[in-house]
């Protein structure tokens, strides 16, 4: 692995119309929901790199007609489904900026990232329109996209989900009110001829909303540039990644950086095949997609990693496809990671990030040494050191010297949105982010985190 890698100067709309020239053929997104008489049949569906691009250029023609226009600020609140990735890039391309919005939040803390964000267009799935509802009038939001989830399917998919759905007690009837629009509708109103927006890699593409090292939640300022960059790291860092060739189990949420990035962002980059999986609970769920659609990369969280080798059947479902997996959020234990090898025959390894990072800033090598209870050692281009808590004095790497966690790459965030003292206080003039991490290091450069600093 180099120290540093070449980072290509490229917006995230550059990315992916890259990635359309170059396998748009190939299947780009396959939307997975249920299995149908012993899996011979799967309601969802696939779309092509192209049919995807096409899509994208849709919504982002009928977003330009509804006003929205470059910087403006644009939340989806969505499930993983082709709905997301079509938004995120049709956004890209007008230059507006996503407001990565959980879809569990409460109407309160809806109300507060939207007023603090200054969103004016929003996308969300029906079910979720009540809470939005409910505080609108609290908020700038101007517009609202209401999406259903057999929107992008075609028959007999889109007729069996809506069959479904409208049986369930969360299904929500949304009617057509002003400056409320259907997701399918305008896709098929507006045609694929967006105007040409001039963006630079530099330009805020996101407002990811974190506690941040502390205090209440605030949107990091993600550029382009730095998801692009963590997008290429990953690449450089799953050294035998096949770009073209890849099957990538997207089981955890875009709406967090970790799943945008690596699942998301990372796979449109390599021209990987995207297995789009809704909900990953239960864990049997994931693993018979895995099993079926033959994934090849799934990165994840310990408690999926755990809830698939402890599950009773794990012996009698076919997961020997997977060869890469990079966990994060929380520590693994080693025997996890071993174990996991054993039953699939790929590598599991530990890594670290936080959302100001893009968000990966370490990780264990894939196919090099892991150590237990390490979040392993720096991607290309990322700077580290650690440093004492009351001087700010570098300390050495050497096993016992213990110190905040600070990082310096083309990943680092800009700042937080209006918050200049906080971004003040958490990167330094010389670039460095704080990570509010304690971590000692070993004479071979591998990281563990012992404590978290005290404010």
């Amino acid at each position: 692995m180099p120290e540093s890698i070449s980072i290509p100067d490229l917006t995230l709309s550059d990315l992916f119309a890259e990635a359309a020239r170059n396998y748009g053929d190939k299947t780009a997104t396959n939307f997975v929901l249920k299995y149908l008489l012993g899996g011979r049949y799967t309601v969802g569906g696939k779309m092509t790199y192209r049919q995807l691009g096409e899509q994208i250029d849709r919504l982002a023609t009928a977003l330009y007609q509804l006003g929205v226009r470059k910087g403006d600020r644009i939340a989806l609140m969505l499930p993983n489904s082709p709905h997301y990735v079509i938004s995120f890039f049709a956004a890209m391309r007008l230059g507006a900026i996503v407001v990565n919005t959980n879809p569990t939040y409460t109407s309160r803390e809806l109300q507060h990232q939207l007023h603090d964000s200054g969103a004016e267009t929003i996308i969300l799935l029906n079910i979720f329109w009540p809470r939005l509802r409910e505080i609108r009038s609290e908020t700038n939001v101007k517009r609202v996209i209401v999406a259903h989830v057999f929107d992008t399917l075609s028959f007999p998919s889109n007729f069996l989900v809506k069959s479904a759905q409208k049986k369930t007690a969360e299904w929500v009837d949304v009617r057509a009110e002003q400056d409320t629009f259907f997701f399918q509708h305008l896709l098929e109103k507006y045609g694929p001829t967006p105007p040409r927006v001039q963006t630079t890699p530099d330009e805020v593409a996101l407002f990811q909303y974190t506690g941040g090292t502390t205090g209440l939640p605030k949107a990091a300022m993600l550029s382009h540039r730095n998801l692009v960059a963590n997008a290429v790291q990953i690449a450089a860092w799953l050294v035998d990644g096949k770009k073209g060739g890849e099957k990538m189990m997207a089981a955890v949420p875009f709406f967090h950086v970790y799943g945008m990035t690596v699942a998301m962002i990372y796979s449109l980059y390599m021209g990987a095949e995207i297995i789009i999986v809704p909900n990953p609970r239960p864990i049997e769920n994931v693993m018979n997609i895995m099993q079926k659609e033959r994934a090849t990369l799934f990165p994840g969280v310990p408690a999926m990693y755990i809830g698939i080798i402890n599950h009773p059947k794990v012996n009698e479902y076919d997961l020997r496809s997977i060869k890469a997996c990079i966990s994060g959020s929380a520590p693994l234990p080693m025997e996890v990671q071993e174990r996991f090898g054993q039953l699939t025959g790929g590598r599991l390894v530990e890594g670290f990030g936080m959302t100001e990072s893009s968000p990966v800033t370490h990780c264990n090598p894939v196919y090099g040494q892991r150590k237990a209870g390490s979040i392993g050692v720096p991607f290309p281009n990322t700077d580290v050191k650690i440093i004492d808590l009351e001087t700010g004095a570098d300390l050495p790497f050497n096993n016992e010297s213990q110190g905040e966690l600070c990082v310096r790459g083309p990943q680092v965030m800009k700042g937080y949105w209006n918050k200049p003292e906080e971004t003040a206080g958490t990167i330094d003039a010389e670039g460095w982010l704080h990570t509010g991490d304690i971590c000692k290091v070993d004479e071979e450069g591998y990281f563990f985190i012992v404590d978290r600093k005290r404010i």
